[in-house]
């Protein structure tokens, strides 16, 4: 019983949102970055941060606010969507 509430508390505090790549299916190579956060500010530093993960530039394409539903989903998402576009490899 403790490690469900243990585990229900991470997905509080870390968060839910999107982190993912959208590959460019003519090279294979990753097109776009796209990750999460709970203000602006946030959601580009994540960008900044999966970027470095996987070793490539972006440039910031587009952020914008997610809509939550629900009396507490708030706590648990991250309502900003960040959008970058990936313009090369880090060297």
């Amino acid at each position: 019983m403790k490690s469900l509430w243990a585990v229900g508390m991470l997905l509080v505090v870390a968060g839910c949102g999107p982190q993912y790549t959208i590959p460019n299916y003519e090279t294979g190579e990753i097109e776009k970055v796209i990750s999460s956060g709970r203000s602006p500010q946030a959601c580009i530093e994540t960008l900044k941060e999966d970027a470095q993960k996987l070793n490539v530039k972006v440039r910031l394409t587009d952020v914008h606010h997610e809509a939550t539903s629900g009396p507490i989903a708030w706590l648990y998402s991250n309502t900003y969507i960040c959008t970058g576009k990936v313009y090369g490899a880090k060297s």
